[in-house]
């Protein structure tokens, strides 16, 4: 059965937006929401298939009263997030190795302000903000950051600025700490 050349087109012009929305709303996720809070914004981040580190940083913030600042190194998307978590490990990191890594990235604070701020996983990190070529931003411990929006009630996010050969993110104390030798010495 052939169909007319104009009902065709209007068939055309009808389904193309409609499926164009559709798969817009399908696919989005916190670019369709706005959240209004840090653990807003980390519970639709945890609703990602891969993202690792939101679904830690889920379990984290749950025991934490108070605002948080969360720096996220995800900034180009759980694929690069999970392989960059990977070669810093060297394998896929365990659910406590990413509690840790989450801890190392989070703040009990409203902000980052400058001066002596400490991890939630003990360490203290040396924090200027105001940098002269970034309103927003912020150096910790020579990591660059950038405030991703005005701080909510809760808190703050900050998201890496664009830096090479350099992780994204605060390693943890417990990655810090010297591989115990082998054989008991020597």
């Amino acid at each position: 059965m052939h169909l007319p050349p104009a009902v065709l087109a209007l068939g055309t012009i009808v389904s193309l937006p409609l499926l164009l929305i559709g798969g817009y709303v399908w696919q989005a996720g916190l670019d369709l929401h706005s959240p209004s809070s840090v653990r807003g914004w980390i519970e639709l981040c945890a609703r990602g298939r891969e993202d690792v580190f939101c679904k830690a940083a889920q379990r984290v913030v749950r025991d934490v009263q108070g605002p948080v600042v969360l720096i996220y190194p995800g900034v180009t998307g759980d694929h690069d997030l999970l392989a960059s978590l990977t070669r810093w490990k060297g394998r896929v990191p365990t659910a406590g190795e990413l509690e840790d890594l989450v801890r190392a990235n989070l703040f009990e604070a409203a902000t980052l302000q400058t001066g002596q701020m400490r991890s939630l996983d003990g360490q203290l990190r040396q924090v200027t903000c105001d940098l002269p070529d970034q309103r927003r931003g912020c150096s910790l411990d020579g990591l660059r950051v950038v405030r991703r929006a005005e701080p909510w009630n809760d808190g703050a996010l900050y998201l890496p600025a664009a830096q090479e050969h350099r992780l994204d993110f605060l390693a943890p104390l417990s990655s810090l700490s010297p591989v115990p030798l082998r054989n008991g010495g020597g």
